[in-house]
Order: C-alpha cells, then sequence, then structure tokens
C-alpha cells in the first residue's frame, strides 16, 4: 500500500502526537474506570467514589440497589470516571481514524488500534507499536524522496 506524500509528512507527525496523548489519557481513565467498577461491582465491595459528599472531600459511599444510599450533595466520581473516559475514547477513535487514513494503513490495523481503548492496558502498547512503524514508514518516504531528488 501506498503511505502518504511527501507534503502531507508534517500533518502525519502533528496526528502521531496526538495518538500517542490520547493513547495514554484514553488508557490511563480505563484503568481508572475499571477499578472503580470493581470496586462497585463485587459483591463484597459494593462502593462507589464521591467527591465532595457528606463523608468528606473523597469518600468510598456504599452502593445500594438501583443506586439507594448514595449522598444527595457531591459529584459521584466513579460515574465521572466512565463518562469522561467516554468521551476520550471519541477522541482516541478520531486520532486512530486520522493515523489510519492518512498512512493508508489496512481495516485490520484500524480496528486493532481501536479495541486498545477499550482493552485495559492494550492502548499503551498499540500506540508504541504503531507510533514507531508509522515513524519507520515516514522515515523510508523521506529517504526515497531525498534519494530521487538528488
Amino acid at each position: 500500500m501506498a503511505g502518504p506524500s511527501i507534503s502531507q509528512i508534517p500533518k502525519v507527525r502533528s496526528v502521531i502526537k496526538l495518538f500517542s496523548v490520547s493513547s495514554y489519557i484514553t488508557g490511563t481513565f480505563l484503568i481508572l474506570l475499571m477499578i472503580t467498577w470493581g470496586i462497585r461491582r463485587l459483591p463484597f465491595l459494593g462502593y462507589d467514589l464521591w467527591a465532595g459528599g457528606p463523608n468528606g472531600f473523597i469518600s468510598f459511599e456504599q452502593y445500594g440497589v438501583d443506586g439507594e444510599g448514595l449522598p444527595d450533595v457531591g459529584i459521584n466520581l466513579t460515574v465521572m470516571i466512565l463518562i469522561v473516559h467516554g468521551w476520550l475514547y471519541v477522541l482516541y477513535l478520531y486520532a486512530d481514524f486520522r493515523i489510519w487514513t492518512l498512512m493508508r494503513w489496512s481495516l485490520t490495523r484500524f480496528l486493532l488500534i481501536a479495541f486498545g481503548g477499550v482493552v485495559p492496558l492494550l492502548s499503551f502498547y498499540t500506540e508504541h507499536i504503531y507510533k514507531k512503524i508509522a515513524n519507520q514508514e515516514l522515515a523510508e518516504i523521506e529517504k526515497n524522496a531525498a534519494s530521487t531528488s538528488s
């Protein structure tokens, strides 16, 4: 497959930076989401993380059936982490789409990178691997352009 043209390389480099940042942030929030989900769902725990609730600045509050027993004041950080991760995943998918279209990669690569935002720790791996692949392909394009122009 043909990669990007030499004129697109600066744009691709900025997309690689966006992809890298979005990978780390989305991956971090996915780990937080898994931790808070585990604290909420495990039968012997059943707590939500709260900020500004009646029991202090940050506290764990007992999670009952249908949310019964949760405070009326404060912010449910468990839910906020879920929402923030969802929006960050949209940014991650956008960065995935941009790098995929500019590099003209296969659909399989796009899907593997997309799974990185929903499989814990995979975003860190996909960022490392596909950033390296993209930079190698860009270096090859620049090398070929330099050799043909001289």
